[in-house]
């Protein structure tokens, strides 16, 4: 009696460990990194002037500013991240980063060793006056400028790049930035 009971529950348990990858894996398969990352124009400070909803910036009212630099180690980067919060105050926190070994744009960031996030550089400006950064299970996205401004027309042409690799675009929230 218990063996059938254990089966009759395994079994849609089993299905679902199986559907599960296979359904996710499709998914992140729309998200490319660009395929050549000049890390010499993308290390410098960035305007975010959208992102999706996360956690980890959820208190961020206004003036999130990301500064990537080179680490001390072969493709290691530092990103340090700040944000203003209630009050006039700000909150700041880093983390340790790795460039691709094949140069395109995965990175891999790590705030506690040695735990890691795959992010990719999904898009830039011809200059890098512009980044389009997400993660590849599409969790994350933000949309980071070298300026505190873009043109409307600059923005839509940016998340029409998202959109075309699957990120939903209506999630992303405007972040004010003060000149």
């Amino acid at each position: 009696m218990i063996k059938q009971v254990l089966r009759t529950i395994a079994s849609p348990i089993m299905l679902l460990a199986f559907l599960l990858p296979i359904t996710g894996t499709a998914h992140a398969q729309t998200v490319t990194a660009v395929p050549k990352l000049d890390a010499g124009k993308f290390i410098g400070t960035w305007y975010a002037l959208a992102r999706y909803p996360i956690k980890r910036e959820k208190h961020c009212l206004s003036d999130d500013v990301v500064l990537y630099a080179l680490g001390d180690k072969r493709d290691s980067f530092q990103v340090v991240t700040s944000c203003q919060i209630k009050d006039g105050n700000s909150d700041f926190w880093n983390d340790k980063g790795k460039l691709s070994k094949t140069g395109d744009g995965s990175l891999k960031l790590s705030r506690i060793w040695p735990f890691t996030t795959k992010y990719w550089i999904l898009a830039t400006g011809p200059a890098y006056e512009w980044a389009l950064v997400g993660t590849p299970n599409h969790r994350s996205l933000w949309v980071l400028s070298k300026s505190t401004v873009v043109t409307p027309e600059a923005l839509a042409a940016i998340e029409a790049r998202a959109a075309a690799q699957g990120f939903n675009t209506a999630k992303l929230v405007r972040i004010l930035q003060h000149n």
